[in-house]
C-alpha cells in the first residue's frame, strides 16, 4: 500500500495521516469545502482538489468523521468510486455500532471495494503515544501491517463488525464515565459541595481528578457528535440483550453540554481549561 486517502482531515484524521506518512506511505486529502479549522488542522498533508481525486490515486481510502455522517460518507465514496472506476480499498474507523458498519459495508461493497471495519480508541496519534486502531474484517492486513509511531493496530477479528463493537464498547466506558462526572459535579456546584466531592474523587479515584477541568471542558467541546455516538452505543447494546436506555439516556447529557457555552469552544481551546468551577458554569450557560 503506497497511497492513503483521508477523509477528512480534522484533528484525528490529520494525525492519523502523520503517523501513516511518518511510516512511509503517501497520504492524501481532500479540503474542498473544508471548513479554516480543518485547513489547519491538515496542516502540510497532500491536498487535492476533490474527494474524486483522492479515490482516484489511493490505494486505501480512510473515512474519518462524526458518527451520524458516516452511511453519508461511505455513499460519497461510492459514487466517487463509480465516477472514476477505482476501487481501493475503505477504511471505516468511525464510532459506529456494528450495524451501521454492515451499512457501510453493503454500500461499499455494492461498488466493489474491499471494506475494513476500523475504530480509533484514545487521542490523536503522536510519536510519544499510544492510541489503539481496532481492526477486523478479511482486508484488514494492510494497515494491521503498517508500523506507525504512536498508533497501535489491534486486530480483534475477521469478521467486519467486531472492530465496531469493541469501539461500541470501550467508548461506552471511557464517555459514560465523563458524562457521569459532568451530571455528578454540576450537582454537587448546585448544593455547594463541589470541593468536597472532589476531594473525595481524588481520594477514591484519582483518575478521574488529574485533570478534571480540562477533560470535562474537552468532552464538552466535543459534544456535537457524542450524541449520534451513544445512541450507537445504544443501539448496540440493545441488540446484545442489555437494553438501549442507559446510553440514550447519556445522549441527552452530551445534547444538553453541546447547547451550553462550553459546547461553543474547539477542542483546541478547551484543552488549556485548568478552572474547574469555570468550566461548570459553561456548562450551565446557553451558548
Amino acid at each position: 500500500m503506497t497511497t492513503i486517502g483521508i477523509l477528512w482531515p480534522g484533528a484525528m484524521g490529520s494525525a492519523i495521516g502523520r503517523a501513516w506518512r511518518s511510516a512511509g506511505v503517501d497520504v492524501v486529502t481532500s479540503l474542498d469545502g473544508r471548513s479554516a479549522r480543518t485547513r489547519d488542522l491538515a496542516g502540510d498533508l497532500t491536498a487535492l482538489g476533490s474527494l474524486e481525486e483522492v479515490v482516484r490515486v489511493s490505494d486505501a481510502v480512510v473515512s474519518v468523521v462524526p458518527p451520524a455522517h458516516a452511511v453519508t460518507q461511505a455513499e460519497e465514496i461510492a459514487a466517487a468510486v463509480r465516477r472514476t472506476e477505482s476501487t481501493p480499498v475503505v477504511a471505516d474507523l468511525n464510532a459506529i455500532s456494528p450495524a451501521t458498519m454492515a451499512r457501510v459495508a453493503s454500500v461499499l461493497g455494492g461498488v466493489g471495494c474491499l471494506v475494513v471495519d476500523g475504530a480509533i480508541s484514545g487521542p490523536p496519534p503522536r510519536p510519544d503515544g499510544d492510541t489503539a486502531l481496532f481492526l477486523s474484517g478479511a482486508s484488514c492486513s494492510p494497515f494491521a501491517d503498517l508500523a506507525a509511531p504512536g498508533l497501535r493496530a489491534v486486530v480483534v477479528g475477521s469478521e467486519v463488525g467486531a472492530a465496531s463493537a469493541t469501539k461500541m464498547s470501550t467508548a461506552a466506558i471511557y464517555k459514560g464515565t465523563k458524562a457521569l462526572l459532568l451530571q455528578s459535579l454540576l450537582t454537587a456546584r448546585h448544593h455547594g459541595v463541589l470541593d468536597a466531592v472532589v476531594e473525595d474523587l481524588s481520594t477514591g479515584a484519582p483518575e478521574l481528578t488529574a485533570h478534571l477541568a480540562r477533560d470535562l471542558a474537552v468532552a464538552a467541546s466535543k459534544s456535537d457528535r457524542f450524541p449520534a455516538e451513544m445512541r450507537e452505543i445504544a443501539s448496540t447494546q440493545a441488540a446484545a440483550g442489555a437494553g438501549s436506555e442507559l446510553y440514550e439516556a447519556v445522549a441527552k447529557v452530551f445534547g444538553r453540554a453541546d447547547a451550553s457555552a462550553a459546547g461553543a469552544a474547539t477542542p483546541e481551546e478547551a484543552a488549556s481549561a485548568i478552572d474547574l468551577d469555570a468550566v461548570l458554569d459553561a456548562l450551565t450557560r446557553h451558548r
